[in-house]
């Protein structure tokens, strides 16, 4: 199951201005999280996942904080990776789904996650939506 992304329209209201990403189904309870709201300021960088980035993040020993690891194939929750210093929020069911381009990675700066690692439909699609309401090039 992959994330829903609410992208705001256009400029409006300050609340208007942030990006929702919104957990589905079982993954509410395995990461103690429905949505996630980032205030498009904040989002500091967005591309597509390497290939390998869950065998690749795997041996950076990361550590659970909430939410469930099954070996290759799916990773929900919230992870400390020690190594690189960061949190991050993952929600990747499909082990395969990075090499086909459907992981985004959404880097944030003053904000609980210092990254996002979003399995989602139409990655295009929601690359060139990140892209237009954050402004940021490749």
């Amino acid at each position: 199951m992959v994330v829903q992304l609410e992208i705001p329209a256009g400029s409006g209201p300050e609340e208007d201005n942030r990006v929702i990403i919104k957990v589905k189904g079982f993954d509410k309870i395995l990461t103690l999280e429905s949505k996630i709201k980032i205030p498009i300021e904040h989002i500091e960088s967005i591309r597509y996942a390497e290939k390998t980035i869950i065998e690749d993040r795997r041996r950076l020993c990361m550590s659970r904080s909430v939410g469930f690891r099954y070996g290759k194939r799916f990773i929900v929750g919230t992870f400390v990776e020690w190594e690189r210093k960061k949190v991050v929020f993952w929600n990747v069911h499909d082990k395969k789904a990075a090499v086909y381009g459907n992981v985004i990675v959404v880097e944030l700066k003053n904000e609980r996650y210092n990254e996002l690692v979003l399995e989602v439909d139409n990655s295009e699609r929601v690359m060139a939506e990140l892209r237009r309401v954050t402004g940021h090039t490749e």
